[in-house]
């Protein structure tokens, strides 16, 4: 069994309490022989497929304003949200070989790019309400949108937090600050993966059962991928920490 830091157990075991809040205690591997991960594939496939599907609905029956905001949020969500994720899990192809550091800075860079698309394609929608004088948050899918923006600010800030941890160690152990940070950013894409989930019953969506299906099965499919490794890696992180204590 490994721990969070892809190392053996007894060499964990064996770590001092002071190493284990230094900035080098990050929640993926820094080894360069780690194996690739299929369920990263597997869920870079699934969001590329799904994004070409929402591209043809998009603009199955012409181009509008409105063409563009489930395009955005797909490619932020289910592409730029989903590889950033990726970025600090371990056997990554597009990041294995990188040091810790700069697939921290990889992290960062697709959080800012998925945060700006993502809201691009949140002032598509509002502009496009105002436009046709339209009630805005007034469905589900509306409401979970808005609460998936305002945990995406809150965990763009907890990862300022997680960058500097080592100077907050007097304030809150390194440990709990990304635990914190990694916790909230996963409740963050979950509401973003909801979101997508509950416009296939919008008035928008007429494209059929069959369709509804395949689009559900890829988004959840993927979405699976993405979290099960740092879902996994978060608890085995909180069991050794308690047996430590």
């Amino acid at each position: 069994m490994e721990n969070l830091d892809g190392g053996d157990i007894d060499a964990g075991e064996n770590m001092r309490r002071t190493d284990r809040n230094s900035e080098t205690a990050r929640l993926v591997s820094s080894g360069p022989n780690t194996r690739p991960s299929y369920l990263n594939m597997l869920s870079n496939a699934c969001g590329i497929i799904f994004l070409c599907i929402i591209i043809y609905c998009s603009f199955n029956k012409g181009v509008s304003l409105f063409s563009f905001h489930p395009i955005l949020m797909t490619l932020g969500w289910m592409v730029f949200m989903t590889s950033a994720i990726h970025a600090i899990s371990p056997g990554d192809v597009a990041t294995q070989w990188m040091p810790i550091r700069l697939r921290s800075a990889r992290h960062w860079i697709l959080q800012l790019v998925s945060s700006s698309i993502l809201l691009t394609g949140f002032i598509v929608i509002l502009t496009n309400k105002i436009l046709n004088n339209a009630n805005h948050f007034t469905s589900f899918h509306g409401r979970f949108g808005l609460a998936s923006l305002i945990f995406m600010s809150i965990t763009m800030l907890g990862g300022i937090g997680a960058l500097y941890s080592l100077k907050l160690k007097n304030y809150l152990p390194p440990l709990y600050t990304k635990l914190i940070h990694t916790v909230v950013g996963l409740i963050t894409y979950f509401l973003g993966i909801t979101t997508i989930c509950l416009g296939f019953f919008s008035n928008w969506w007429t494209f059929g059962t069959v369709l509804t299906y395949i689009c559900f099965t890829l988004v959840l499919i993927s979405m699976a991928a993405t979290v099960l490794r740092p879902v996994c890696k978060i608890y085995f992180r909180v069991a050794e920490r308690f047996e430590s204590n």
